[in-house]
């Protein structure tokens, strides 16, 4: 078996001993300026990378670091450097990370330490491979080369491997790893270069604020050296990232904990050998000379309530009871280790985050206080390429790529300040860390933080629970039984009792596969119903807000593309955009009428608004509409509401019927009209009904105060089920939504796409002024280079996002967002359209062509569609269901 040699960093025969001397004293100068444009605190990877970035852009830029460049957490990192990964924006950022690399050493004369020896990512199951056949493909539009390889072949490139022992592998040529004192070494000298300054042994003792002009804002940054005036900080301060932000009364969610890998004895056939991931055995290698550095991620790692404050170049001592399981997978998988021994250990602080994404970008309750920080693990191949972006979020507002899956304002106040939920949850994104990433996959940890007043109800009545930005909402319902989500029983570790409850584990494990799910037809039923039925939703944990106040007008004028001067409750969809045109938002919009002093019908003092926006990324949206707001300096206040009221929508032909049956208020198209809005009485109870849908159908949606809710509830149960009315979940909704081919924000219309690349032109105002609109002007002028267009499939396969597109043998985008149409009866996929020489494309030029989807390495023929081929004339939203259920299969232009 592996043997211990040495188990203690310090040990006077280990070469790390000389790389903590090594290290430069990198300072600039010993005093500090008076003033700067930004400035970052921590001088680890990231800190060092943003430095650059900000310098070569010409910012006024200081990097303060506590003790020295590297002694956080950086100098003992294990450095690796893939370039695959099941999201488009992480290779983005890992392409940038490689491109920058190469740049660096051009502009500095230094090597940063980046060695491209290849990385293997070794498969023992049928799924894990299907994993890695995804990400296969999806590299192909990025240019990645990567090839799927049988064990036999892997051994031949790795040939420490023990071929039986595993399946397949993915190979990736251009994986590597990086040498963290060469990289910030390198960093530094490129930033000074450009006039960046770095000042050592200059701990940051206050940050000062200013609330004078009504928003709190940075002016400046106290250290033991002097102050610093600033409007601008970057808190890149790492696992002491909270320490900082405590400084202004703000907490973040991230956890320190013990991360680990040991140093193998000389093994010379190990040179030059690849990289390794073996994720099933959660276990890693990293090749360095003619050693292996192993590491892992293990069910019970070791949280750290907080790491000393003046922790330098430190370490702890491995326990080897917990890293023991890693050393164990390793020697099945290199059977060389059973006869070498460990020259010696690494156990250090890493920060990990409650969904393993970073933490970016401006705090929405500190103006000019960023983040970059909760990397786990993973900061040094992502460094260069989220410094650029947050570079770019500094100077221009936003960053270039859709960065809302890093971006601090996924999380809202109350789960940032929850301090259980936030080590549950970021101890199972650590322990799954290596699980495959299923397109369905929930959660068990940190579950019903938030849960709304029909919770209980709809548990009762089958609903298989997901989580969206701390909500639970129903994703499907089963017949006959419950599956109740359950404490979380942190799958085992730190003497917690497994859960004896599994229900709703075994609910999970029927979308465990890229195949279909094995709810695959109990989500059919639901979509069906609302087609050709009745179906009915729980929209509860949509994000619902007011925007009222003297300008109030102006303000919906400036945020939204559409109208807003429209006649009292009139239903207006809209986008809000940044200012570079890129949609930051889609959400509906009513003008209110006056109201009675009701939670629903406010009394307004002029103009008012009720908005709806995703309840996924409802707080993005709040966050940013007020932002803009105060930049106007406008007399206008956005309320956010999410907590005071329910919301429950009634699709389908039978919904007005249904919903007739339970209120004296006329439910027609002369009283209400598709589009438009009214207050109603349902029992005595009083609500808003909003006539609209998201997928398509005759619909209404009830926004019910929350003490009127269960009995507006009953209600409507009780009526629907003499309609034979369903229930149906977010899976259903989302497969009738794409169907429709209605937008999903984040996922087929983000921050990087225009309206006018998104197809919706429509709803872009010609007249007036809003924000982003001269980007919007120009591409309407000017013609656009990519275009969103709508996929379906003739094979029975599932599409999930992520599979190429190829036209006429080129590739020419990839899809966003992937689904079954039940109605349609085939599988169906969104994307948008690049022209291969990025030159101007229009709706008629990317009709013509022969259209394949890429699916796990294999092209399908596919037909593309401009728009849905379902209900395209709109006919069924505005209740015309004559000659509307013909048997439709497959649709073409």
């Amino acid at each position: 078996m592996l043997r211990v040699a040495t188990e203690n960093l310090f040990n006077k025969n280990f070469k790390f001993t000389s790389l903590i001397n090594n290290i430069h004293y990198y300072s600039t100068q010993t005093d500090v300026p008076s003033e700067a444009d930004v400035v970052i605190i921590g001088g680890g990877s990231l800190g060092c990378n943003t430095l650059y970035q900000l310098s070569k852009k010409g910012v006024k830029a200081v990097l303060l670091e506590r003790n020295k460049i590297t002694s956080g957490t950086t100098w003992h990192t294990g450095g690796l450097v893939w370039r695959l990964r099941p999201s488009d924006v992480d290779i983005q950022l890992l392409s940038a990370t490689t491109e920058q690399l190469l740049k660096l050493e051009e502009e500095t004369g230094l090597n940063p330490g980046y060695v491209k020896n290849g990385g293997l990512f070794i498969s023992r199951t049928k799924e894990r491979l299907r994993e890695y056949k995804r990400l296969h493909t999806i590299g192909h539009y990025f240019g990645i080369e990567s090839h799927i390889i049988t064990s036999s072949e892997a051994a031949k490139i790795h040939p420490l491997l023990n071929p039986k022992n595993f399946s397949a592998a993915l190979y990736s040529p251009s994986d590597g790893c990086l040498d963290p004192s060469m990289l910030c070494t390198a960093l530094i000298k490129g930033s000074t270069t450009n006039g960046g300054k770095l000042i050592e042994h200059c701990p940051v003792t206050n940050i000062l604020t200013d609330s004078s002009t009504g928003f709190k804002k940075v002016v400046g940054v106290e250290t033991s050296l002097g102050v610093i005036k600033t409007k601008c900080i970057v808190n890149a301060a790492g696992a002491w990232s909270r320490y900082i932000s405590q400084m202004v009364g703000l907490d973040i969610p991230l956890i320190p904990m013990k991360h680990a890998y040991v140093i193998t004895e000389s093994i010379p056939e190990a040179k030059g050998t690849p990289n390794i991931r073996d994720h099933d055995a959660s276990v890693y290698y990293r090749t360095q000379g003619n050693t292996l550095y192993i590491g892992g991620y293990e069910n019970n790692p070791e949280i750290i309530k907080e790491v000393e404050k003046d922790f330098a170049f430190g370490l702890y001592e491995l326990d080897y009871n917990v890293f023991g399981v890693h050393l164990e997978k390793a020697r099945d998988l290199t059977p060389i280790l059973n006869n070498i021994g460990i020259k010696s250990n690494i156990c250090g602080p890493e920060s990990f985050t409650p969904d393993h994404k970073p933490i970016l970008g401006e705090d929405p309750r500190l103006g000019g206080f960023y983040y970059a920080c909760g990397l786990n693990s993973a900061g040094m191949m992502f460094g260069p390429g989220i410094a650029e972006q947050l570079a770019y979020w500094i100077l221009n507002g936003r960053p270039k790529l859709p960065m809302y899956n890093s971006d601090i304002r996924r999380f809202t106040p109350d789960m940032r300040s929850n301090r259980a939920w936030i080590i549950e949850t970021s101890h199972e994104s650590y322990a799954k860390n290596y699980s495959i990433v299923f397109p369905h996959d929930q959660p068990l940890a940190g579950r019903n933080l938030k849960i709304d007043v029909f919770h209980e109800v709809f548990v009762a009545h089958g609903a298989v629970m997901e989580q969206a930005q701390g909500w639970e909402r129903p994703g499907f319902y089963i017949k006959d039984s419950t599956a109740p989500v359950r404490s979380y029983d942190w799958y085992g570790s730190y003497d917690h009792v497994d859960n004896p409850d599994k229900r709703y584990e075994n609910q999970l494990e029927g979308d465990y596969t890229f195949n279909f799910s094995k709810h695959h037809d109990l989500i059919g039923a639901e979509a069906l119903a609302a087609r050709t039925n009745a179906a009915l939703f729980n929209l509860s944990y949509f994000c619902k807000m007011y925007l009222t106040g003297p300008d109030a007008q102006k303000a919906a004028e400036w945020l939204f593309t559409a109208r807003t001067d429209r006649d009292p409750e009139k239903i207006m969809y809209t986008c809000t955009l940044n200012k570079d045109g890129g949609t930051e938002g889609d959400v509906t919009v009513v003008g209110l009428s006056q109201g009675l002093g009701t939670l629903v019908g406010p009394i307004l003092k002029g103009k008012g608004y009720y908005i709806v926006a995703g309840g996924a990324s409802g707080y993005h949206t709040v966050c940013h509409l007020k932002k803009e707001i105060q930049k106007k300096n406008l007399k206008a206040v956005i309320t956010d509401v999410t907590d005071k009221l329910g919301v429950l929508s009634i699709q389908g032909p039978k919904s007005r019927e249904i919903l007739q049956s339970i209120t004296e208020a006329p439910i027609t198209d002369e009283k209400l009209p598709f589009g438009m809005s009214d207050i109603i009485h349902i029992n005595g109870h009083i609500c808003r009904v909003l006539r609209m849908s998201f997928i398509g159908e005759l619909g209404y949606e009830l926004h019910i105060p929350y003490a009127s809710c269960i009995p507006i509830y009953n209600q409507l149960e009780q009526a629907g089920r003499g309609f034979d009315m369903q229930f149906a979940g977010y899976r259903a909704m989302y497969s009738l939504s794409c169907e429709k081919g209605y937008h999903l924000w984040n996922s087929d219309l983000r921050s990087d796409d225009n309206p006018v690349e998104a197809n919706l032109s429509k709803i872009c105002r010609k007249d007036g002024s809003y924000l982003g609109k001269d980007q919007v002007d120009k591409l309407k002028s000017e013609g656009v280079s990519k275009l969103r267009a709508f996929f379906t499939l003739n094979s029975k396969i599932p599409l999930w996002g992520n599979e190429t597109i190829w036209r006429d043998d080129q590739i020419v985008g990839f899809l966003r967002r992937g689904d079954y149409g039940y109605f349609l009866k085939c599988s169906i996929g969104i994307g948008y359209i690049k022209h291969p020489k990025n030159k101007i494309i229009t709706s008629e030029s990317i009709k013509s062509g022969q259209y394949e989807i890429e699916v796990m390495g294999k092209r399908y023929p596919a037909n593309l569609h401009l728009e849905s081929p379902f209900d395209p004339n709109g006919q069924r939203i505005q209740g015309h269901y004559e000659n509307q259920f013909q048997e439709q299969v497959h649709f073409e232009d």
